[in-house]
């Protein structure tokens, strides 16, 4: 160690050129990124590491398990395999495909530094119906694992910027108010890179001492109640139930180690790879929020068979989530308000007229206020104003704000699947009105293209004739339909510049 340098505790860090990470007998691994291989000491165990005038010092104690020795391992899908069939044999889920979300979860944790952004997982159930035995498992194979549940909140923030491990958190409901408020100011933050989580640490001579910590890092969730819809709606989530199929009563403690050690050999050898096209085609996702939970799975899912079971996983989340949209009281105000535009006048409709549509067929007990659906309305973004004819309350008819909302709700769609497919498996599929590539429509005939959030497909552009990935629908002057692509689309709209 050079005189002066500055010593640091720490359980490992990576460089451009090398990673180094503690192990279990208290000493570091050290790999040379740009050789491929593991470096060996001259003195022996790497008992530290320096880096310019930093002494980098193994921690006494970590609170996750640690590797071994890393292991080399056949190749990557069969890596996947192996942490597949670990889940499988441990834990009973309704639907195979989260086995593999499950295990790209897990590779991906192993790179954090490669991502942004990345999902929380959150497993939702009764009691003993497996939450814990699901943790349990991440905590055997995550990078960092720490189960967190015996943490105070203040701990959680210091472990987190200190450490960025994988968050495993189980029953949240034993925390206090006032701590469980921190913990979701803590989770709320951590899912994206470069969001923080502020804290008064204390308080000096009448002053606050403000401390801000980085939070980002792979969380995995476990509760009996649904989370805040805003912090819900940024996991993937696993409803469980009591097991139906035989699984192990004991972890494999032997195959957990066998596989963390090769995931330390992963982490090593994968680290900073780019994987963007795998997933370049899905940059015009209709559903923004489920495209980041699984970007970072779609980076680091080993074959294209795995990336379209995750895509099929996307698609299905996607349209559960229009369906939950649908049934909520923004929709049927949103129908409401539709069945009224023939009672517009003036550009204005009342909110009593809505309201009355809205409460009709529904029994006295639950039918609701004007006040209510006043809020409603706001919430959906018209503009409040007063009806001439007596001063009632009303808003004023948005054309442009209609037609976004019909897109959003599925409330003016052409009866069309939804059914995403990957760019490895593309379907032929005809235009909305039935074109073909022989009868293509012309860019100079359409009156208006707009995005459908519920119809994110493979379609037969009818103006190029190539089958793309698209949502985009355009109208033309005598009512037709017909599917875009994104190239044709931007065609059009210089057209309209011109």
């Amino acid at each position: 160690m050079s005189v002066g340098a500055r010593v640091l505790f720490s359980p490992g860090l990576a460089f451009d050129d090398v990673v180094f990470e503690q192990v279990d007998n208290g000493c570091f691994v050290v790999f040379d990124r740009f050789s491929g291989r593991l470096l060996v000491n001259s003195d022996g165990a790497w008992t530290s590491f320096s880096r310019g005038d930093v002494h980098f010092l193994p921690l006494e104690r970590v609170p996750w398990l640690q590797v071994h020795l890393p292991r080399d391992y056949y190749c990557e899908e069969r890596l996947f395999s192996e942490i597949r069939g670990f889940f499988m044999e441990h834990l009973d889920v309704a639907d195979d495909t989260l086995y593999d979300v499950y295990s790209c979860f897990v590779l991906a944790s192993w790179r954090p530094e490669d991502f942004n952004v990345v999902p929380y997982l959150f497993f939702l159930g009764p009691l003993a119906s497996g939450k814990t035995r699901a943790l349990e498992c991440f905590h055997r194979l995550c990078y960092r694992a720490v189960m967190a549940s015996s943490m105070s909140a203040a701990s959680l923030f210091r472990a987190l910027e200190a450490w960025h491990p994988t968050l495993l958190l189980d029953e949240t409901e034993v925390y206090s108010r006032k701590e469980m408020v921190e913990v979701l100011a803590l989770l709320n933050s951590g899912y994206r890179r470069g969001q923080y989580a502020i804290r008064v640490e204390k308080v000096k001579g009448g002053n606050p001492q403000i401390a801000v910590f980085d939070t980002f890092g792979f969380k995995v969730l476990a509760g009996t109640e649904e989370l805040a819809a805003s912090l819900q709606s940024r996991c993937i989530v696993t409803k469980m139930s009591k097991a139906v199929k035989p699984v192990k009563l004991f972890i494999d403690e032997e195959k957990a180690q066998e596989l963390l050690d090769k995931l330390l050999m992963y982490r090593f050898k994968s680290l900073g790879r780019n994987n963007n096209e795998a997933f370049s085609d899905f940059e015009s996702f209709p559903n923004a929020r489920v495209l980041e939970l699984f970007i970072s799975l779609l980076t680091v899912a080993p074959s294209n068979n795995i990336r379209q079971r995750l895509m099929d996983y996307m698609a299905e989340m996607v349209q559960n989530r229009l369906n939950e949209e649908q049934a909520s009281i923004e929709a049927r105000v949103f129908e409401s308000i539709l069945k009224c535009e023939d009672k517009v006048e003036n550009g204005r409709l009342s909110t009593q007229a809505v309201t009355e549509v809205f409460n009709e067929g529904l029994p006295e007990k639950e039918k609701v206020s004007s006040r209510l659906i006043g809020r409603v309305i706001a919430r959906l973004g018209f503009e409040k104003c007063k009806i001439s004819r007596g001063g009632l309350a009303g808003f004023y008819w948005n054309s442009k704000l209609v037609e976004r909302l019909k897109m959003r709700y599925g409330l003016d769609s052409p009866e069309t699947p939804f059914s995403p497919l990957s760019p490895q498996t593309p379907r032929t599929t005809t235009s909305v009105s039935g074109e073909n590539g022989e009868n293509r429509a012309c860019l100079k005939g359409l009156k208006a293209v707009y995005w459908n959030d519920s119809f994110y497909d493979w379609h037969q552009c009818a103006f190029c004739g190539q089958t793309r990935l698209t949502s985009w629908q355009a109208e033309d002057f005598k009512g037709g339909k017909h599917w875009i692509c994104e190239n044709c689309k931007q065609e059009w709209e210089k057209l309209l510049e011109n």
